[in-house]
């Protein structure tokens, strides 16, 4: 029980975000989003670009290899590279006035690396509160609606990550409701705390679900009780509803849900072979639930 008080004392601390940048339409629109995301409290956002030289061909081991930049080409590459990142940046700071003694503060950096282990080797080194990076949707399955290099981010890093689909928006104002997927262990005492902290800005609520194979366990009620009790005690001015559904096929019954309730941003905690694991195997994501429109907010237990 401490820990879950000592969880309500930093809700509005200076916020950490790393946004990785590719310069590609949908990175650029997570950085978008990620501004909107920022402006409404004390925030740091640093831009990422990482920067890769591959080897012609594999090394017998399977492992790649980095390519020592040799010549004029990498070098004015580079140079290319960081006066784009300086254009970004100095772009989002005339159109979000990020001047003087804005609570917003932005900055950029280069890394030479894979993306996959520049982006949570970094996140997880210097503290970042999270990561928000875009992704190009292509087909049905999760993996593929996140990018490979995303679904390693989201395996990798400690902080959440919130990946955000090309297409996908955020009103300045309001978020509109969220969906956080209950697994009814501390971890869903630490998540939403994290989740309230990033969204509290905005008009919202949350509606948090717990799936059920075929009946409601009263063991899950009792805790879903307790949960409750503590959100309406910690956070009295937030919408927070609670429900419980039920149903043998776990993807089916919450596509069913996102159906009657649409949502504009799904959260849940990743477990080690757990929920993360079981959106991961199953091709469910065909309109609803991670349509191309619907960013997924991932914590880490």
């Amino acid at each position: 029980m401490l820990q879950k008080i000592c969880l309500t004392l930093n809700l509005i601390a200076m916020i950490k975000i790393l946004v990785p940048v590719t310069f590609s339409d949908y990175s650029l629109n997570a950085l978008s989003y990620a501004m909107k995301l920022s402006e409404k409290f004390r925030s740091e956002i640093t831009l990422l670009h990482c920067f890769s030289m591959y080897v012609d061909r594999e090394p017998a081991e399977g492992k790649r290899e980095l390519k020592e930049p040799e010549n004029d080409e990498a070098e004015q590459k580079e140079l290319g590279t960081r006066a784009e990142l300086q254009k970004i940046v100095e772009d989002l700071q005339k159109e979000y006035k990020l001047q003087g003694k804005n609570a917003l503060t932005i900055k950029y950096r280069f890394e030479q690396g894979y993306p996959e282990d520049i982006i949570p080797l970094i996140s997880n080194s210097e503290g970042f509160d999270a990561v928000i990076m875009g992704t190009q949707t292509r087909g049905e399955l999760i993996k593929e609606a996140l990018g490979s290099i995303s679904s390693d981010v989201i395996q990798r890093a400690k902080a959440p990550v919130l990946a955000v689909p090309s297409g996908s928006s955020i009103d300045s104002e309001k978020l509109g409701k969220v969906l956080f997927l209950l697994e009814l262990s501390e971890n869903d005492y630490i998540s939403l705390h994290r989740l309230i902290r990033l969204i509290s800005p905005f008009q919202t609520e949350i509606n948090a679900v717990l799936h059920c194979p075929v009946r409601t366990d009263k063991n899950d009620i009792r805790k879903m009780d307790e949960l409750r009790k503590y959100c309406d005690s910690t956070y009295p001015s937030l919408i927070i509803n609670f429900s419980i559904i039920t149903g043998k096929n776990y993807m089916k019954s919450i596509e069913d849900y996102v159906a009657e309730n649409p949502v504009s941003l799904v959260a849940m905690t990743r477990k080690k072979r757990t929920l993360l694991q079981k959106l991961f195997k199953h091709s469910i994501t065909r309109r609803l639930l991670f349509s191309s429109k619907v960013p997924l907010l991932v914590f880490h237990s």
